[in-house]
């Protein structure tokens, strides 16, 4: 099983336009693994992109043979 990290961010001065970011550098094996990227990813978010605010996650399980 496989895991894909998504992460919607908002801009702060208009919570209605988004951006949903999803992780491309690592293999996320568990669910665990899926979380602490998550978290890697949101704190990135708000260190790079400081209009940014970081509201929703999702770890999506992969079935096999599918790549997203």
């Amino acid at each position: 099983m496989m895991f894909k990290a998504l992460v919607v961010a908002c801009a702060i001065a208009n919570p209605k336009m988004c951006i949903t970011f999803e992780d491309t550098m690592y293999k996320l094996n568990t669910e665990e693994q899926c979380m602490a990227r998550v978290y890697e990813m949101r704190k990135d978010i708000s260190e790079n992109l400081t209009h940014m605010k970081a509201m929703m996650y999702k770890c999506i399980k992969l079935t096999k043979g599918k790549f997203t």
